[in-house]
């Protein structure tokens, strides 16, 4: 009886670090699609202010306000489009050191689980010697497999 209670702890405890890897790899797919968008419009400004740069003093800019064309003044576009590449850098850096702690985050997962699944195959006293190993944790799994056969 022991042992199937430990077993359904066990299982639970995996199911739970399941979830949780499933989660952050759901955070790490949106930060994805989100850093993809901000270096899409960051290209485009980029794009604009070359553009802008182009131009003769005198020439006319006009900004798209809702259905409206209202004329700009030069200096004033050319600054905010360099505002807008701040903003944009800004959070693409932000996004990296997001994205980085959730790798991090989701590494951490990974090892704790496989260390449980190696505690539940093993038993805790052999899973101790298992772990201390320098065997990568695909070949752990290869031979705990043939340790169950």
């Amino acid at each position: 009886m022991a042992s199937s209670a430990g077993l359904r702890e066990l299982q639970r405890d995996l199911e739970n670090k399941a979830n949780d890897l499933s989660k952050l790899q759901k955070d790490i797919s949106k930060n994805h699609q989100i850093r993809k968008k901000y270096t899409i419009q960051l290209g485009e400004n980029e794009l604009v202010l070359k553009e802008l740069d182009l131009l003769n003093e005198d020439a006319n800019v006009y900004k798209l306000i809702g259905p409206v064309l209202v004329k700009q003044d030069m200096a004033e576009a050319n600054a905010n489009v360099k505002k807008r590449i701040e903003y944009i850098s800004a959070e693409l850096k932000r996004l990296d050191s997001t994205l980085q702690d959730l790798e991090d985050k989701q590494n951490n997962k990974k090892e704790t689980s496989q260390k449980v699944d190696v505690k539940g195959i093993l038993g805790p006293k052999d899973s101790e010697a298992a772990t201390k190993d320098s065997v990568s944790p695909s070949r752990k799994r290869q031979g705990l497999m043939r340790l169950r056969d």
